[in-house]
């Protein structure tokens, strides 16, 4: 399997590519189906209009286009449109089916949902990123590639255009292309195997170490420290104190923390310096810690009241 710094994660950042009519590939070595009470094939999917979505459920990138894939299965799936998600997984949790399905269930998904556990259908595809689309002609040809966020719109008329549908005439609903011009700040993984932006004050590295912030005018844009002792391996960073923290400098609007627990792990989170509100980590998922509409500089801190907790990576709206 490729290390995941090969597999690109940054998929909002990716350039635009397009494939003509090349025959797709079939699905390969899934480790099961949700959403569908039979295994699925292209051969089998013949005759319609396809859209192949490659996701992972902790991505937000990939959470932010359900809404437009759910409303296009509805609106066009009798026209003969069938949307099929591939979920290839970037954290070892992703691999379980039960937090898969429960993923499925939170979203709302009505289609079929393929579980790429050993990245077979992602390397018979040659996919690269999370999410991608893939729209296939009634022949099973691959038309379109699309990489990422802010294709909705160009996706939706190739697919009218491939049912044999007029241009849609009324405006596509607001949010389908968010603008996600004005973040400043990249994702940040906490695990051994990516860089990680920790200040360098603080001597990050591999395995137990214990920490304590800094001043914190100290602490640079888009760099986090610690407080309390960590464990570092190769996918996050897990407390081993009865009490530690995270503060972190970032510019945005909005924050989403990859984390999980082996138990309930109380937080409280303050943002700016502003009164802590109380929260909680449970089972590993993407967590907002911050929804707002104010772009610009920030800062992040929370404590958690307990061991146990484990955070994979951060990122931003």
């Amino acid at each position: 399997m490729p290390s995941r710094r090969r597999i690109i994660a940054a998929a909002a950042l990716l350039p635009t590519s397009v494939a003509r009519a090349q025959p797709a590939p079939e699905f390969a070595g899934l480790d099961g189906w949700l959403n569908s009470p039979v295994p699925l094939s292209i051969a089998g999917l013949r005759g319609k209009v396809v859209l192949v979505d490659f996701w992972t459920y902790s991505c937000i990138n990939c959470r932010r286009t359900f809404r437009y894939l759910n409303r296009w299965q509805a609106e066009y799936g009798a026209a003969g449109l069938q949307v099929i998600g591939i979920h290839t997984p970037e954290f070892g949790f992703e691999r379980q089916r039960h937090n898969v399905e429960s993923a499925v269930r939170e979203f709302g998904l009505r289609y079929p949902v393929g579980q790429d556990n050993r990245f077979e259908t992602w390397r018979a595809w040659n996919n690269r990123a999370w999410p991608a689309f893939y729209l296939l002609d009634r022949d099973g040809r691959i038309v379109l590639l699309r990489e990422g966020e802010g294709h909705a719109r160009e996706m939706e008329a190739a697919i009218r255009g491939l049912l044999g549908l007029p241009p849609r005439t009324t405006p596509a609903p607001a949010g389908d292309d968010p603008d996600l011009s004005r973040i400043a700040s990249p994702e940040i993984y906490f695990g051994a195997q990516h860089p990680t932006p920790q200040a360098r004050a603080q001597s990050p590295r591999p395995g137990a170490a214990t920490y304590g912030f800094g001043p914190a005018a100290a602490l640079r844009l888009n760099q986090y420290e610690l407080d309390g002792t960590w464990l570092r391996e190769a996918e996050a960073l897990s407390l081993q104190s009865p009490r530690g923290g995270l503060r972190l400098r970032f510019s945005a609007a909005k924050l989403h923390l990859v984390a999980g627990a082996t138990r309930e792990v109380p937080i409280r989170v303050s943002i700016d310096g502003g009164a802590p509100v109380a929260s909680s980590i449970g089972r590993p998922t993407l967590y907002t810690l911050l929804d707002g509409e104010a772009y610009g500089e920030h800062r992040l801190e929370f404590t958690a009241e307990q061991p146990g907790l484990s955070l994979f990576s951060v990122t931003f709206g």
